[in-house]
């Protein structure tokens, strides 16, 4: 290889950790968090510092639950079940999770998922775990889709 092409390999190299590094770590969990969670949790949030009845009502309206402000139930997408050390890290950080609810990869999705209910102030700590795929909310008011008529 000449010497033109492993320096070229090499500045590349280099850009590409500088560029690593300059990702805040916010931007890095962000990147695994759905924005419609988010945008919950922060309104809880803000619930919790300065309560209103309208963002009470906007959230309920969201599907939302209200009735404890600190818990939000999420979706915890995963390439493979929890093993055991993982539940064990996850419920020490207040994390309930319903191991019952596991739904395993299949098809062309990627990811399996269970269902937790998560303490607000653990989302980024949640997110941050290697073995956490994505997080998305489980409150939501599901509508049924154009030309999807609901059974009786």
């Amino acid at each position: 290889m000449g010497k033109s092409i492993r320096l070229i390999l090499a500045i590349s190299l280099i850009f590409s950790v500088l560029l690593y590094a300059s990702c805040t770590k916010e931007e890095m969990i962000n990147e695994k968090v759905g924005s419609q969670l988010l945008t919950q949790v922060n309104l809880r949030k803000a619930q919790i510092a300065n309560p209103t009845s309208d963002r009470l009502e906007m959230m309920q309206n969201m599907g939302m639950r209200v009735d404890n402000l600190e818990i939000h139930r999420i979706f915890i997408h995963l390439s493979q079940e929890l093993n055991t050390s993982q539940i064990d890290e996850l419920e020490s950080m207040g994390i309930i999770l319903y191991i019952d609810s596991w739904i395993p990869p299949v098809g062309a999705h990627p990811t399996g998922f269970l269902i937790a209910d998560m303490p607000l102030d653990k989302l980024e700590e949640l997110a941050d775990k290697d073995y956490v795929v994505k997080l998305d909310t489980a409150e939501r008011k599901l509508e049924p889709q154009k030309g999807i008529q609901p059974q009786s």
